[in-house]
């Protein structure tokens, strides 16, 4: 289970839960974040890769056999970067409002977000993103979590995962989402997500292997929005697999 930018796995408290009784589960903090704290302070910067990569090390901590992947957010970029590196490791992926492309208004705030942060501050540049991605009144409390998990990066993890948007963000949606993947996908969007909803959609429907559903009166974070149905459907799709 992977989670977004700013996260922990405490994102994932409302599914641990009901996909527990089900399957063993590993859930990650990406490097920098919570628990991963420590343990990135020695690398300079980061590459989608390099992240992937360091979640595929923990995988084989545990496993050898095909995984599930499910994640929300960014979480979704970075599980497409490790179905590149090994496409047979992985039996299905679950996306919770994934990113998959960026608008030109996006693509221009992705670059310019290590600017724009060292000017405001780096707290404040997550806060304004917060905004921008659930401005709705029934967002609030996603949003505030957003808000409020991102507070535990160190202002240099800030500026380390700041930067790779800059750099890497658009050109790795590009390469990730431009093929069609061999496993099958459940994509759960919110129908008030205006930055990635449609974008999203058209993604979906060029490929046959993908089910997308939209979730009404739900914006970016599905998975905390909506939680019951995303679990309902998420282990619905799953049971197929046993």
């Amino acid at each position: 289970m992977v989670h977004g930018a700013g996260g922990s796995t405490r994102t994932w408290r409302k599914q641990v839960e009901e996909f527990g009784k089900h399957y063993h589960l590993l859930i990650i903090d990406l490097p920098g974040h919570a628990g991963s704290a420590e343990s990135s302070r020695n690398q300079d910067n980061y590459d989608f890769e390099w992240i992937s990569q360091r979640i595929w090390d923990v995988v084989d901590l545990h496993t050898k056999e095909p995984i599930h992947l499910v994640a929300v957010s960014l979480g979704s970029i970075i599980a497409m970067q490790m179905y590149e590196l090994r496409p047979n490791g992985i039996s299905s992926l679950l996306f919770a409002g994934p990113i998959v492309s960026l608008s030109v208004k996006l693509r221009l705030l992705a670059r310019s977000g290590l600017f724009i942060a060292k000017i405001i501050g780096f707290r404040n540049f997550y806060s304004l993103m917060a905004k921008i991605v659930l401005p709705r009144k029934n967002h609030k409390k996603s949003r505030e979590i957003f808000v409020r998990e991102s507070k535990f990066l160190s202002l240099e993890e800030y500026r380390k995962w700041t930067a790779m948007y800059g750099q890497y963000l658009d050109n790795t949606l590009r390469k990730l989402f431009n093929f069609q993947p061999h496993i099958p996908m459940l994509i759960m969007v919110g129908g008030q997500d205006h930055l990635f909803l449609k974008p999203t959609l058209q993604y979906a429907q060029r490929f046959q292997t993908i089910s997308v559903e939209v979730v009404q009166r739900c914006g970016h974070l599905v998975s905390l929005e909506k939680s019951e149905l995303f679990n309902r459907r998420c282990l619905e799709f799953l049971s197929s697999f046993k």
